[in-house]
């Protein structure tokens, strides 16, 4: 079975796990489902299981202009709507996933896309230095690098492809975020409107 098969599926076990912490913002969550189900169709398609490439290539477009965006704005902007709210995320999510079939699809502009993605994960990068995060920085440049190096199809380690290079880097650079604190110190505003809706007599 090809190496890419191994590292999606060591990007979608990561990925799960972002999933599945009720402590992360919503934003962060549709963000790591979204990079899941891309990894889970990689997985499926370089093990030969059940190979669709253009719903894994589908699926990733989305994942490189509407994720990883919606990604940096979560970090930049912890306490945001867009960041801790499903209606504005989801707004969010659906104007950039448009933005990126209008540039792939039609306009045939993937480069446009594949830049959104290298400014988003720059733009965390710079927002953890400047934060302080020092450990959660490394591994987002870990995760800069992968982008870069399977951008110029550079291959590094023989055993691996460049876009095992780039699961592994998103891997570690998700990983890290997950256990950061970012948004540690944010109040969880979908708990505080419960709070405040009036109970039932």
């Amino acid at each position: 079975m090809p190496s890419l098969a191994y590292t999606d599926g060591l990007l979608a076990l990561v990925c799960l796990w972002l999933l599945t912490r009720a402590s992360l913002p919503l934003g962060v969550r549709i963000a790591a489902g979204t990079l899941g189900f891309a990894a889970v169709l990689g997985v499926l398609r370089f093990s030969g299981l059940y190979p669709i490439p253009q719903w894994h290539q589908f699926v990733s477009m989305l994942g490189a202009c509407a994720a990883f965006p919606l990604l940096a704005v979560a970090v930049l902007w912890p306490d945001a709507g867009v960041t801790r709210q499903l209606k504005f995320a989801s707004i969010f999510f659906i104007v950039m996933a448009a933005f990126g079939v209008l540039a792939v699809v039609v306009a045939q502009k993937r480069v446009v896309v594949d830049a959104l993605t290298v400014i988003s994960v720059v733009a965390i990068l710079i927002s953890l230095v400047r934060g302080g995060r020092w450990g959660t920085a490394l591994s987002t440049a870990l995760m800069l690098a992968g982008l870069l190096l399977f951008a110029a199809k550079v291959n590094l380690v023989p055993a691996l492809v460049p876009g095992d290079l780039l699961h592994i880097g998103m891997a570690i650079g998700l990983l890290g975020l997950g256990v950061s604190g970012v948004w540690c110190d944010i109040p969880n505003l979908e708990a505080q409107e419960q709070e405040l809706q009036p109970h039932g007599a």
